[in-house]
């Protein structure tokens, strides 16, 4: 077997069987990453896929998806025929701009994951009632209905004690939301007299605002979040977990609520990262993207010298980076 994670030389493949396959996720069609990609993650992973939105072309491992980028778990669910196979052990799933650490191959993601044949990777799993400040996309779990028009999935699900278990087999607990978790905060008036004006011009929505305020908002099912742009899920698990992925893009639930909801339901062990040596790097602030300014736009500079203790950093838009390697 291949120690360096490089793909076996032609006439040792009929002995060397990859037991990973590594499944790039794009949200938009972005047909230009996809040779790019395979030059990044070709030496060190046997099995490629790409999920790409309208894909049109001829290439056998890209597979065309249809679905809004906002429930991208639809994606998953519609090319797992595709990309399963018996021999495969786990599935890999990274975004197209997610640049995953160079030291992780085939052949050792396991040891960097802390992986058995059984155990699933998500970055975090993140109750919706401990989210803090207000998450933008909490509200849509409250607004959440499995009973969405034109989609007939009530029965596609565990039922909410069945969930509830699986849940709590993880440690997770589902308590109510306050407004302050859902609601845009309101705005306090700067003085009396204005907040004695707002009563006469808005009585109605002042009102309705308190009511708001004093009332705990439950869930109609057993949800979760997490960070989605990376996982991986046992063989095990993978028909399941894609059904579900499935059943909940069709119900129109964002992502990193379906998604890891999915892994909950459908896995026997998760690890996250708090449990790992590597962490992830996620650029939101501009003094995250700091550090990336020494490797001037260069990818291969980014690959040789990648960030230190960092199991990926995103996101990377390779359409500003110079990809030459």
């Amino acid at each position: 077997m291949a120690k360096s994670g490089k793909t076996p030389h032609p006439y040792l493949k009929e002995l060397y069987v990859s037991k990973v396959a590594l499944i790039v996720i794009y949200n938009h069609q972005h047909n230009e990453n996809i040779e790019i990609i395979e030059r990044i993650y070709s030496q060190r992973f046997s099995n490629i896929y790409h999920l790409v939105p309208f894909y049109q072309g001829d290439k056998s491992n890209v597979i065309p998806v249809y679905e809004n980028s906002h429930y991208f778990q639809g994606y998953v669910a519609q090319g797992y025929k595709t990309f399963f196979r018996e021999e495969y052990v786990h599935y890999f799933f990274i975004a197209d701009d997610l640049l995953l650490n160079p030291m992780v191959n085939e052949n050792n993601y396991t040891e960097h994951l802390k992986l058995n044949a059984t155990a699933c990777f998500l970055p975090v799993l993140t109750l919706l009632h401990k989210r803090t400040p207000r998450w933008c996309h909490t509200v849509k779990a409250v607004l959440y209905n499995i009973n969405t028009p034109g989609v007939e999935a009530t029965n596609q699900l565990p039922n909410y004690d069945v969930a509830l278990q699986a849940f709590k087999k993880f440690g997770l607990d589902i308590k109510p939301l306050s407004f302050s978790q859902i609601w845009k905060t309101w705005k306090t008036p700067s003085s009396m007299k204005d907040f004695a004006l707002m009563l006469v011009k808005d009585t109605f929505n002042t009102l309705r605002y308190i009511k708001r305020y004093r009332k705990q908002y439950n869930l109609s099912y057993p949800l979760v979040s997490g960070y989605s742009d990376i996982f991986v899920v046992s063989s095990d698990a993978i028909s399941q977990f894609c059904h579900y992925c499935g059943v909940f893009a069709a119900a129109k639930l964002f992502v990193e609520i379906g998604l890891p909801t999915a892994l909950v339901l459908s896995a026997q062990e998760i690890v996250t990262e708090k449990d790992l040596k590597l962490q992830g790097k996620a650029l939101w602030t501009k003094e995250d993207y700091s550090i990336l300014d020494k490797y001037e736009s260069q990818l291969k500079k980014l690959l040789d010298d990648f960030p230190a203790g960092h199991l990926y950093i995103h996101p990377i838009k390779l359409s500003k980076w110079r990809t030459k390697l």
